[in-house]
């Protein structure tokens, strides 16, 4: 949190346009007010197999630089009721996503964690931090669960693409429990998932295992009458 809050330090907001998806191949300036003080060496855009680009749909620092991008991908609107950005009276209420490294998680949740990878035959790629906030009357309050899931897109490191594997974010909860976070599109270089946790201590870790591991895990899909 120590880090977290130096960040915020630096955010200044300004009334901006939200972009939720740009052209393939068009050259464009970071919007500030969607990137917050996210660094310039970090591109936060997930760009799907069919060229095209994707931009937060709400105001997102992003840090984690083992992964290309991790965007929250539902509608402001959406978003905004869940963290009470739409009853709020304040008039600079904002929902708010941070993203970061997080390696210093500690033997119980390296545990849980090795336990959830070892389950699928996984490899892990990186653990990050991916925390949601209102910022309302000049101050950050952490949304801890949502009623609602909330959807979040991530561009897949090329490294580690093959057609052999399938992707899921491991979530960490805090009674010592895990969960698979499926991918929700078949694009084999993003993952898209829903998640509604979002405590101070969270930790989600992206994993591949062989193709067809986290099958058991999607969620059940109703049969059309």
């Amino acid at each position: 949190m120590k880090k977290f809050m130096k960040k915020l330090t630096a955010v200044a907001l300004t009334v901006g346009i939200l972009v939720s998806m740009i052209p393939s191949g068009r050259v464009y300036a970071k919007n500030a007010w969607i990137d917050g003080d996210t660094p310039e060496k970090y591109t936060n855009r997930v760009t799907t197999s069919n060229d095209l680009t994707f931009a937060p749909t709400v105001r997102t620092n992003f840090h984690a630089g083992s992964i290309k991008a991790l965007i929250p991908t539902s509608p402001k609107s959406f978003i905004d009721h869940n963290t009470g950005v739409d009853v709020s009276y304040y008039d600079d209420a904002t929902s708010f996503v941070f993203v970061d490294e997080n390696n210093g998680y500690g033997e119980l949740a390296k545990a849980v964690l090795n336990n959830a990878i070892t389950q699928v035959n996984g490899t892990l790629v990186t653990t990050v931090t991916l925390n949601l906030f209102k910022y309302e009357g000049k101050a950050y309050k952490m949304i801890e669960s949502t009623t609602d899931d909330i959807q979040f897109m991530v561009s897949i490191p090329s490294s580690v693409r093959a057609n052999t594997r399938d992707f899921a974010m491991v979530r960490i909860n805090r009674d010592g429990s895990f969960t698979y976070l499926t991918d929700a599109d078949a694009d084999p270089i993003t993952l898209t998932f829903t998640t509604n946790y979002f405590a101070a201590d969270d930790l989600y870790a992206l994993i591949y295992a062989p193709h067809g591991a986290f099958d058991p895990y999607k969620p059940i899909q109703p049969i059309a009458q």
